[in-house]
């Protein structure tokens, strides 16, 4: 199974997902989609914008000895984004309406780093 088919299955399974993908802390989107919204947010800065996220976390982390981050949220009035550690330097992310249910999105991303794991 391929990465693009667990992204596109991940946002389907997600009432209100609006993102999903995987991205590098190198600042690199290895992979994203959208869901067909037409959103007024800039969603495709997300990649570059959750990569620069967890590697600052990473970063972060690494200077205060705590160990590598292994999952980030960030809750906003209007978006919810989860990303979760695959393998050190890539997370598997996924971005919600913020009146999600944020119980089934952990669970789904839980799901594609477990299936990600498999494909790499």
């Amino acid at each position: 199974m391929s990465l693009t088919h667990i992204i596109h299955e991940a946002i389907e399974n997600v009432p209100g997902a609006r993102f999903a993908g995987v991205v590098g802390t190198d600042g690199l989107s290895i992979e994203m989609a959208y869901a067909d919204h037409s959103d007024a947010y800039e969603l495709e800065l997300a990649d570059l914008e959750l990569a620069t996220l967890a590697a600052n976390a990473s970063a972060a982390s690494n200077r205060i000895g705590s160990g590598h981050v292994r999952a980030i949220t960030v809750e906003t009035e209007d978006l919810t984004y989860l990303a979760s550690l695959i393998t050190p330097g890539y997370f598997a992310v996924l971005g919600l309406s913020a009146d999600s249910n944020l119980g089934k999105a952990r669970f789904t991303v839980t799901q594609m780093v477990e299936r990600m794991k498999a494909e790499i």
